[in-house]
């Protein structure tokens, strides 16, 4: 975690939320752009286990599409291959998933690597979708 100072440096504000809101809605969302805006990803998009969109951020428009798609393939016996059709626009290796609990409600969380990133983009690993739990938990619990 970066310093005052460094953060100073880098010329960002010494306060790391800089937008905020009231609404959990919105609050959720502005939650998903920072990560997304910090990792340079495409997208990021939160399901219930029922597939639905909780919250998302960035994308062309498809998250439903995707949030209906995570419980599928956060379950790795219903894991596709890279031949498979899902019918997504994107390719299973700019995906990045992880599935946590809140309040005994199970979520998914996916970050989509944005088309122009390298390999150092973290949507590979899982910083950023802890960061996405660790955000959602601290937010719905209040």
């Amino acid at each position: 975690m970066a310093s005052r100072n460094e953060r100073m440096k880098e010329g960002r504000p010494s306060e790391r939320r800089r937008r905020r809101s009231g609404r959990l809605a919105d609050a959720l969302r502005l939650q998903l752009e920072a990560c997304r805006e910090d990792e340079g990803l495409a997208a990021i998009v939160v399901s219930d286990d029922l597939g639905f969109c909780v919250a998302h951020s960035g994308g062309d428009g498809s998250h439903d599409e995707l949030a209906a798609q995570l419980p599928m393939l956060a379950n790795p016996a219903q894991r596709w291959s890279p031949d498979d059709d899902c019918g997504l626009d994107v390719s299973p290796t700019s995906l990045a998933l992880t599935t946590f609990s809140i309040g005994g409600e199970r979520l998914h969380a996916c970050a989509v690597k944005a088309p122009h990133a390298g390999t150092e983009t973290s949507a590979g690993g899982g910083d950023v979708l802890s960061r996405v739990a660790s955000g959602f938990t601290r937010l719905l619990a209040e």
